[in-house]
């Protein structure tokens, strides 16, 4: 890595850390991108060069927490071989809500500002989407078909329900997190068959693996 590299690397990580501190005390409407880069010890010229907009920052922050909790989890799952799809995609599901812990004041302040701002919300939409295709793929759901998509779909729908018990849940192994996704994955897993999303022998794969 050139020194360039590494110094708009570190800019940038400055900007997103500038940006968690703030989402922890302030309306995302009122973090402008020149109050991150006062924070972060760069210009607004130099912030501009490397981010853009609030908006960038973020993803980016998200986006970095996101690889190396996938990262972690293909590590974890190529250990564990045996494991099923539905084992592992708890799993990974879990590591993704305990790597965000410390910034839950911040996904609030973001939820919050999310009806006034379709853009955002089709941001954090966009991205939680990708996060799960790939999840999926190295849990062993490699299928490309308009099936997988819908149960993407169906496992962003269970993701984003378990967020709220997530936000209130201070078991410090996320135990009472755990148990809402484990059940609606259960249920999913039996509509996704009645719905001809998975077979019969996946979903009786999984229902065995549960016993």
């Amino acid at each position: 890595m050139t020194d360039d590299m590494a110094d708009k690397k570190a800019m940038l990580a400055g900007l997103q850390d500038a940006l968690w501190t703030a989402l922890g005390r302030h309306d995302y409407r009122q973090i402008r991108l020149e109050n991150l880069a006062e924070e972060a010890g760069i210009s607004r010229q130099q912030a501009v060069l490397v981010a853009g907009s609030v908006e960038r920052v973020l993803l980016s922050a998200i986006e970095a927490i996101d690889e190396a909790v996938l990262v972690q989890s293909a590590t974890d799952f190529g250990e564990d071989e045996s494991a099923s799809v539905q084992e592992k995609l708890l799993e990974g599901l879990v590591q993704r809500f305990e790597a965000y812990s410390d910034k839950r004041p911040a996904l609030q302040t973001l939820a919050r500002a999310c009806p006034g701002h379709p853009a955002l919300a089709m941001m954090l939409s966009a991205n939680l989407y990708h996060y799960i295709d790939r999840l999926l793929y190295i849990c062993g759901d490699t299928e490309q078909s308009v099936r997988r998509m819908a149960r993407i779909k169906g496992v962003c729908a269970i993701a984003v329900k378990a967020g709220s018990s997530w936000q209130r849940d201070d078991s410090p192994d996320l135990s009472r997190t755990m148990k809402v996704l484990d059940r609606d994955l259960k249920t999913a897993a039996e509509w996704a068959v009645s719905l001809r999303l998975l077979s019969v022998q996946e979903g009786m794969a999984e229902e065995d693996d549960s016993v």
